[in-house]
């Protein structure tokens, strides 16, 4: 016996031609139970509904999804003018962006824009990446290079927040209904594409919980398998998968790091003066404050008088004290200024160089364990 699944209303408005196209005597729309015990001996019968047939009796059917007529969108939502990105989140109860940012939104971060690179003209031969783990520095910038990432590759950015899916009554199947969909909407639309970000991963590791342990060791399973004969989930992804305390993982869960589960791992460091020069061009100019800030001081000045500033704290000389975040919070400051007083003076450069303090100042003991891990992975 027949069950179609349909989410597009599109389908229950054409019955007679689901008939036609499936030789049907009937179909019996949003069925329940008793619809299904009156009508199971039935031939020539099927059912259509946006969910499954009950779990206990789902064997004996044929089940047959029917694709939305505008890829992730219903008939529907396209007459709503619906969003992809948010058709995709109402389904998955997920946080999905279409991420606006590309690799140019990015200074310096040359190791991760030559992979992106080479990337993508190896999947344009055939190659399908898995995954990529990116660890480092508090404020480097982990969780913004998948969303430039996802931005330049064309792709929806899925936020898989497993804090989220521990509060579901059974986490396990909650992570596994997010991927049994993407699975079927793979089926139907082979040309979609996504990013799945992990965010802050450690904090799934080294938990006493047993139901914890448990799902990241479903999560890891997965996400061994992606790409391979032996995968369970098939559907066009690239994991990111991001730290900040690596020793909470080296401790507990090494083997997330192995080679296999992840094609490449890299160590986000703090950004060196080329790379920060960049970084500050592009918030100086996103905050519309660059002639405002130069008319008071050069911007290698400004880089000079930051570095003079927390030589003490900085123990990596070769790299800029500021992370990408606080160079950002920096510039805002600056803006802040400009929007109180009608323009920013040197004194205000200065007195902003004093008041953001660094995490290499703020955190020193952290950082400098993080910096000595570094070597593990490729720089950035």
């Amino acid at each position: 016996m027949l069950w179609l699944i349909a989410e597009d209303r599109f389908y229950y408005q054409n019955l007679t031609s689901l008939k036609s196209e499936y030789e049907l005597e009937d179909i019996i729309v949003f069925p329940n139970n008793d619809d299904i015990r009156n009508n199971i001996q039935k031939s020539n019968i099927a059912f259509i509904a946006p969910y499954y047939p009950p779990k206990n009796i789902r064997s004996i059917f044929v089940i047959q999804i029917l694709a939305n007529k505008y890829g992730v969108l219903t008939s529907q939502e396209f007459k709503l003018k619906v969003s992809e990105s948010k058709a995709l989140e109402n389904r998955l109860g997920l946080s999905v962006i279409h991420s606006p940012f590309s690799l140019k939104d990015i200074g310096g971060a040359e190791s991760l824009k030559q992979y992106t690179k080479e990337l993508l003209q190896a999947e344009a031969k055939g190659f399908r990446a898995k995954a990529i783990f990116l660890v480092g520095v508090p404020g480097t910038g982990k969780t913004f290079f998948p969303k430039c990432f996802a931005g330049e590759t064309k792709r929806l950015l899925i936020q898989l927040n497993l804090t989220l899916i521990m509060e579901a009554d059974e986490p396990i199947a909650r992570l596994n209904a997010v991927f049994e969909y993407l699975s079927q909407r793979h089926t139907l639309n082979p040309s979609e594409r996504y990013v799945i970000l992990i965010d802050e991963i450690e904090k799934m590791i080294g938990n006493a919980e047993a139901i914890e342990k448990r799902l990241l060791g479903r999560l890891l399973t997965i996400l061994n398998d992606m790409n391979t004969e032996a995968a369970e989930y098939k559907f066009d992804a690239i994991f990111f998968a991001t730290a900040n305390n690596l020793n909470s993982i080296l401790d507990n869960n090494p083997e997330l790091l192995r080679r296999g589960r992840f094609d490449e791992l890299f160590f986000i460091n703090l950004p060196d003066s080329k790379m920060a020069k960049g970084v500050f061009e592009i918030y100086l100019n996103k905050f519309q404050i660059a002639d405002e800030v130069y008319s008071q001081m050069n911007l290698e000045s400004i880089l000079t008088e930051i570095e003079q500033y927390y030589s003490k704290a900085n123990n990596a000389p070769d790299r800029f004290p500021y992370t990408s975040a606080e160079i950002e919070t920096f510039c805002k400051k600056l803006h802040f200024y400009k929007i109180a007083y009608g323009y920013v003076t040197k004194e205000h450069i200065l007195e902003s160089i004093k008041l953001i303090i660094p995490i290499i100042k703020s955190a020193e003991e952290g950082v400098n364990r993080m910096m000595a891990q570094s070597e593990l992975f490729l720089g950035v």
